[in-house]
């Protein structure tokens, strides 16, 4: 029998490693994307809703991802990462089928839960999380649904898959707190936030954030604490309020930016449902020229 133990602290160290590389602190999130461009393995969105990822290993590595439309955006990064650590792992070309509600769930052979482990640790290091919970005062026990969801955002996953993690990877809570949590929907945060809207993805954003992209789609909204101090411009402007957030959303494909409280954020904006290559993903279309 393989020694998973063994596995997962080499699929650890690696992804550790990879940070250090690029100069990534653990204590700062990253982009699955970026590293994807930094390591030079080509990122490509496909219009195939039964594809979770796919890596293929070759002269010229490539991942494919399924588009925008057809997944959250926190499992496509987690995807991304997961193929990453294919990649860096030296495993042959994979490709992992869709299923719903499956990701974490029955038997998983050697090389995928080595990947899992990779993307977690590359995404998900236990300094990276609890910086984004401890520079905004909060307690990971006593977050409520929103907190846990801006801090899923920001690390690039999905919500359940940070509380998951939460109790079973960093064993920072129980299986109560889980149970509870696990209760809130992101449908129903993101109501919560910014009340009836058609936006599909929300991410919110405060003045502790750090200082990654924020990635969205045409529509997508980002959702700003009132007592914040924003300014948008022409390609990323307010769309409503209410009591406790500002709303923006990003009016055409390109590289953009935001200023909350003084402090430039870029905001990359590709268009809804994108298929191509992540290198394209983000460029101005020219019909809004």
């Amino acid at each position: 029998m393989t020694d998973r133990t063994s596995l997962g602290r080499i699929a650890m160290h690696n992804a550790l490693q990879l940070r250090r590389t690029l100069s990534v602190p653990r204590e700062s999130p990253v982009n699955a994307f970026d590293v994807a461009n930094a390591l030079g393995v080509e990122v490509r969105f496909v219009d195939r809703p039964s594809l979770e990822g796919m890596f293929f290993r070759g002269p010229n590595p490539k991942v494919l991802l399924p588009s925008w439309t057809h997944r959250p955006t926190g499992r496509i990064y987690f995807s991304c990462a997961h193929e990453l650590g294919h990649f860096r792992l030296g495993h042959g070309t994979h490709v992992d089928e869709y299923i719903e509600g499956m990701r974490g769930h029955g038997p998983k052979s050697d090389n995928e839960f080595s990947a899992d482990t990779f993307a977690t640790s590359l995404l998900m290091p236990r300094q990276a999380v609890l910086t984004q919970f401890t520079k905004r005062g909060w307690e990971v026990t006593s977050a409520g649904s929103v907190q846990l969801y801006m801090v899923a955002g920001e690390l690039g996953v999905g919500f359940s898959t940070l509380l998951k993690h939460l109790r079973y990877g960093l064993k920072l809570t129980d299986e109560k707190w889980l149970t509870s949590n696990l209760r809130a929907k992101p449908k129903e945060i993101r109501q919560d936030v910014i009340g009836e809207t058609n936006s599909k993805r929300l991410v919110i954003v405060d003045e502790k954030r750090a200082n990654i992209p924020i990635d969205i789609e045409v529509g997508d909204e980002i959702a700003v604490p009132r007592d914040l101090v924003v300014k948008g411009n022409s390609t990323v402007v307010e769309v409503g309020h209410n009591s406790s957030f500002s709303r923006w959303t990003g009016t055409c494909s390109g590289i953009s930016e935001i200023l909350i409280n003084g402090l430039r954020h870029h905001v990359r904006i590709a268009r809804p449902g994108f298929c191509g290559m992540l290198k394209y993903r983000f460029l101005e279309d020219p019909e809004d020229l």
